[in-house]
Parts: C-alpha cells; structure tokens; sequence
C-alpha cells in the first residue's frame, strides 16, 4: 500500500472518529445516537476508530428519518444555528419521506461544490439562462439548481414546479401521466420561445419527450443539459447529442440525504462512473447474497464488481451510517486526475435500481 493510499485513509478514519465523537456525545450530541449507543450497550467513540468500524453501528433505520424530528438527528451544541439549516424531504420514492437537515456550508459542499468542479471538467457553460424543470417545495434539488446556476455565473434559473409524488401515483402509458407531461412541456415550452435559455435541468425521460417539441434552432442554442431525478441511458444521451448538438452533459447521481455525486466520466460500453468530492459522503458497494445485514455491511466487493450501494454521510449537523441504498452499482478507483479536484475517493459505476430484488431501469417521470 502506497503512503498516500496510507494518508488518504488516515484521513478519513480521523473524519469518522471526529463525527463519532460529537454525535455521541452524551451531553452535546444527536439524541438519536446518544439513544442508540445506550441501547447497544456501545461507547462508540472509544469503539469507532475507522472507516470498517462503522459496520458495529449496523444498518441505517431509514424508517427513524421519516417519523422523528430533525432534532434528534442534530448534535444538541447545534440548536442554536438553526437560523443556517436547510431543510427538506426526499421524494417519498420508498414510501413516507425522510427528512434531511444540511447547514449553509454543508449544503455547499454537498451539493454546489461537487457540481461546479465536475461542470468544470466537462466544459459545462457559464453565465447562461437555466431552464429547471423539477421539484421545489420541500425537495433540495430545486434549492440546489438555484445555487448551482448562480455559482456558475449564472441568474437565478427560470423555473417549471414539478412534484415527483404525484407524477410517481401515475400509471406508466396513463391518460393521467400523458396529461401531466403535457401539463409540464406547456409551461416548459412557453418559457423556451420567449427566453434565452442555454442550459436545460430536468429528468431524462422529460428532457426525452420535450426535446422534438423544441425548435431546432432554439435546440442548437442549448450549450448545456444537465439530468437529475434518475439515471439516464447511453441510448438517450446518444438521441439528446443528436438534438442538442452543442450541449455539453452532466449527469448526477445522489438524493436529499447525502447531496450529489456527480459524473466524472462515461463511456458508452459501461455507463456513467460517479464520483463523491471531499471526505463527507463515502460509498461502499456490498454483496447482495449475503442474507444477514450486519453481516453484508461489513463486507465489500472487489474493485470491478456489481454490489449493492451502502452511504455514510460524515457531517456535522446529521450524520447518517450504513444507509443501504436502492441501487446496486460497480465499485470503480476515481481517475487519476481527478484528485486536483478533490475527488479521492472510491465511486459507483451505472449505479441501477433494485426493484422486486431484481435490478431493472428505472420508469416513470422521476
């Protein structure tokens, strides 16, 4: 092992034993946690010394982040910024929906952070009109649109309200769903023939059904399409290049828990590889055929192998560990050059959704 292979895990055991330590801190710490450990018996900053060491904590109780306050989740030192939380749901995809909390520098590098330097490698424009189409509300993605076109030198993105809750109650082929796209494209549209627009966000299957509705002049005036909500297929980045023959992509993979994992790079024969920047957010990919949990989080597969996706978020105001995602993907070694921009750390490749215990595309409009 190299010693910066050596280094680079030095400093990532010291971040897991610095979040250790506040969030199970019987004074100042998260209740959650606090709770957790007395209940397992556990003096979890004496036991935690690593990264591996998290697996004694066993899997995440996702249910715990849709039915008790944020509170419990934030160190107690911590109540008195919340004038600088930011809040919001997930899309309810595996039910009811969880709640996250990210403070104003956490959110930035959740979130902007990420998406810049990777907007940076792929040549993504600056100082253009932003058309998003997707959730506000209580959903971050619509937070974090805003923040990324404005640290891209851009204005505050024109907007379409798109609510992922109800598009999901919509049968696939519906009248209901062909209504709400319709619904959708309308307002989309009226805002592309009378502004400038020069980037597109929105999920692949709208940016997929809007596109030929586009005139092909406006469409050779769109210099950037950047996916969110769901994967995108190589067939359909291949028809959009057709489309919008100027436009750079970028293609991010995450949720309202973690913040994103964007796309450093993608080949058509594997997919898209996505990479976490910093030291907050780390994947592992574990196997799927081992039955007992706390068994399975403890494992990982070798480089090069499919497994299923398991998150810890390493952050001061939530810390969340051995979140067993819903998607399985390849575990894949950031490319060589990305460590300039910060981003050291293993990543997924066309991470795929688990549905039934099977992994199928994903469907629907979010």
């Amino acid at each position: 092992m190299t010693g910066s292979v050596h280094s680079l895990r030095e400093r990532i055991d010291a971040r897991v034993c610095q979040t250790v330590a506040l969030h199970f801190n019987p004074r100042e710490g998260a209740p959650y946690w606090v709770e957790k450990a007395a209940a397992m018996h556990l003096d979890a900053p004496r036991a935690i010394r690593s990264l591996d060491d998290l697996a004694l904590l066993g899997p995440m109780d996702s249910a715990a982040l849709a039915q008790r306050p944020v509170e419990d989740f934030i160190p107690r030192r911590f109540l008195e910024q919340r004038a600088r939380w930011i809040v919001a749901e997930t899309g309810g995809t595996l039910g009811r929906p969880r709640f996250a909390v990210h403070r104003e520098d956490e959110f930035q590098a959740a979130f902007v952070t990420p998406f810049v330097h990777a907007a940076r490698r792929v040549g993504f424009p600056r100082k253009l009109n932003w058309l998003f189409i997707g959730p506000s509300g209580p959903h971050i993605i619509g937070k974090a649109a805003r923040d990324c076109a404005r640290a891209l030198g851009s204005a505050d993105p024109f907007g379409v309200d798109f609510d992922p809750r109800w598009a999901r109650k919509l049968p696939e082929h519906s009248a209901g769903r062909m209504r709400y796209l319709a619904h959708i494209e309308a307002q989309a549209l009226n805002v592309l023939n009378t502004q400038t627009i020069g980037v597109l966000f929105a999920t692949p299957p709208v940016l997929a059904s809007l596109a030929k509705k586009i005139d092909p002049n406006r469409r050779a005036r769109i210099f950037g399409i950047h996916f969110g909500g769901m994967a995108v297929s190589t067939e359909l980045r291949a028809q959009l290049s057709e489309l919008f023959p100027a436009a750079a992509q970028l293609s991010g993979y995450g949720n309202t828990l973690f913040g994103v994992t964007p796309e450093l790079s993608f080949r058509p024969e594997t997919g898209i590889d996505y990479f976490p920047h910093g030291l907050r957010l780390v994947y592992r990919v574990v196997p799927r055929d081992i039955e007992n949990e706390q068994a399975r989080i403890a494992q990982i597969v070798p480089k090069g192998e499919r497994g299923q996706v398991l998150v810890h978020r390493l952050d001061e105001t939530q810390f969340i560990a051995n979140m067993l995602e819903r998607d399985t993907a390849v575990r894949v070694a950031p490319p060589d050059d990305a460590a300039a921009d910060e981003f050291v750390l293993e990543g997924l490749r066309d991470p795929q959704p688990i549905v039934d215990n099977a992994i199928q595309p994903a469907l629907g409009l979010y």
